[in-house]
């Protein structure tokens, strides 16, 4: 993911911690060679039958992936002269604010309203929920007429995710499946208390450091912990998040209550102890903005900005001050995480075939995948070095309050085609797949989990996560045992024994198929 992604990933770690579902985080060719290497059905169909004869206007609806978005117009413009040019259509972004985004793309989709493309995942905009009502259109003959530039580029192992009862319901982006997360460390302070940071393998190799920040660095704050943003080292990455607040163990191959699991009881016990000790901010549970957070310089130990570079680069890089970072944990590559990000076309839609010719020319196309998504040079974004044109730069994205337009190249499908910049450099980018071709599969891998049986219960339970995960996350709880014990009941009375029963009918009837 992208280091800048914050509303994107929620900056919550991959594998399984406490309540939360498993997330993530936050990566074609030049537009001279783009008709040569985009060749498809389209350019070789004959005029009178041509699926592009007729001009279209295609919709495409997303969460805001910032708040300060200003410059849509002159994006569109410049994306709309190549999508005219080779499509015959042009795209319109439709953004909605973050606050509003699930209740207003459900409303549209339960009206019936008709548009064209969609963001959808595990946690935003529900996938397996907007399937099961029946709201996005299979795309399997689509694809095979349309999207062979995506066929191409898709991790095959990604289409068992977004794949219902044989047919593919959504395009998996290019996402960093089984991001290694990382302990991440002021450069600054380390080397002034000559702390061995790589020495550091959990949770409690912490404290010494802790401690000595704590007694010496009174403007500093031991270490990092949001309402939304978990400590790095609390993660789990021998359980996969099925929902939330139940887990399936990959050594056992059976599924456990999360509060259940002996080590997320030990790791968040630790954290209520570095909380008592002074170690984690007074007022950490009300705080939502992570990354504000962590760039504030106000924290000796973070955790990753989306995943781990051996060298730090990608957290100095996001976080604008020197760091050093060590190996943390990797979880599997479960469903979730395969559809951190993905694209549906609408059932509605009234031009699903335009809708994959622009997704597969996305895909194919360099100039156009990092024009949508870093906006206008010289508006949006300096070059540094290279050409634009030549598919290689180096640019300079505008950040912070500078920032009036991005789109997370995720959020748009290829995330292993983008320019290097400040946003991730070439180099991460590369070990972000590395990693994702490394990656261990999850052995639920391809199972699916249909909520609407349980779907009150999980209602339910969504809202007793609601209420104690920022405390989770922070270690800001008076009691701990009693804390865990008093969740544990209001998950029982939700419903959760209910949702594992369904959970276990429904793996196990997929097992037998599988």
């Amino acid at each position: 993911m992208k280091g800048q992604k914050a509303k994107a990933a929620k900056w919550i770690g991959s594998g399984t911690s406490v309540l939360l579902a498993t997330t993530i985080v936050i990566s074609g060719c030049s537009t001279n060679e783009k008709t040569k290497e985009s060749a498809s059905p389209i350019a070789s169909t004959g005029a009178s039958t041509s699926p592009t004869k007729d001009f279209v206007d295609i919709s495409w609806f997303m969460p805001k992936p910032i708040d300060n978005l200003k410059d849509q117009e002159a994006v569109e413009a410049a994306a709309n002269k190549l999508i005219k040019e080779k499509l015959n259509a042009n795209v319109h972004f439709n953004m909605i604010d973050n606050a509003g985004w699930e209740d207003k793309i459900k409303l549209k989709s339960a009206a019936g309203e008709p548009y064209d493309l969609v963001f959808t995942s595990t946690t935003s905009n529900n996938l397996n929920g907007n399937v099961q009502k029946g709201a996005f259109m299979p795309l399997d003959d689509l694809l095979q007429k349309y999207g062979q530039n995506i066929l191409k580029k898709v991790d095959p192992r990604a289409w068992k995710a977004v794949t219902y009862k044989g047919k593919i319901m959504a395009i998996p982006a290019q996402t960093p499946y089984s991001p290694a997360s990382a302990y991440v460390f002021k450069k600054d302070l380390v080397e002034k208390y000559k702390f061995d940071y790589k020495s550091v393998k959990s949770l409690s190799d912490l404290e010494p450091f802790l401690e000595t920040i704590k007694k010496n660095e009174p403007n500093m704050i031991p270490v990092i912990a949001t309402a939304n943003g978990a400590t790095s080292g609390v993660g789990l990455p021998d359980y996969t998040t099925v929902t939330a607040g139940i887990s399936f163990s990959e050594k056992e191959g059976t599924f456990i209550k999360t509060l259940d699991i002996k080590q997320n009881y030990e790791n968040y016990r630790i954290m209520n102890d570095f909380y008592k000790k002074g170690y984690i901010a007074k007022d950490a549970a009300i705080k939502t903005d992570y990354l504000a957070e962590a760039k504030s310089g106000k924290y000796a130990v973070l955790r990753d900005s989306g995943g781990y570079t051996e060298d730090g680069s990608k957290s100095t890089s996001t976080y604008g001050f020197p760091t050093v970072e060590t190996f943390s944990s990797q979880p599997t590559i479960s469903t979730s995480s395969m559809t951190a990000a993905a694209t549906a076309i609408s059932a509605t839609s009234k031009n699903p075939e335009r809708a994959m010719m622009l997704l597969d020319y996305i895909w194919s196309d360099k100039y156009l995948l990092n024009t949508l998504a870093y906006g206008v040079e010289g508006k949006n974004y300096t070059v540094k070095s290279g050409s634009v044109k030549d598919g290689n730069p180096t640019i300079e994205a505008k950040s912070g309050a500078e920032q009036t337009w991005a789109i997370w190249h995720n959020w748009l499908g290829p995330l292993w085609d983008q320019w290097d910049s400040n946003w991730n450099s070439t180099k991460a980018l590369e070990a972000m797949k590395k990693t994702n071709d490394n990656g261990k599969a999850s052995r639920l891998l391809g199972f699916i989990f249909n909520t609407e049986p349980v779907k009150s219960e999980i209602a339910q339970i969504n809202a007793v996560n609601k209420e104690a995960n920022p405390i989770f996350t922070t270690g800001s709880m008076p009691d701990y045992p009693k804390y865990v014990e008093d969740t544990k009941k209001k998950l029982v009375d939700a419903g959760i024994d209910k949702v594992m029963s369904e959970i276990q009918k429904q793996y196990d009837a997929w097992k037998a198929g599988n």
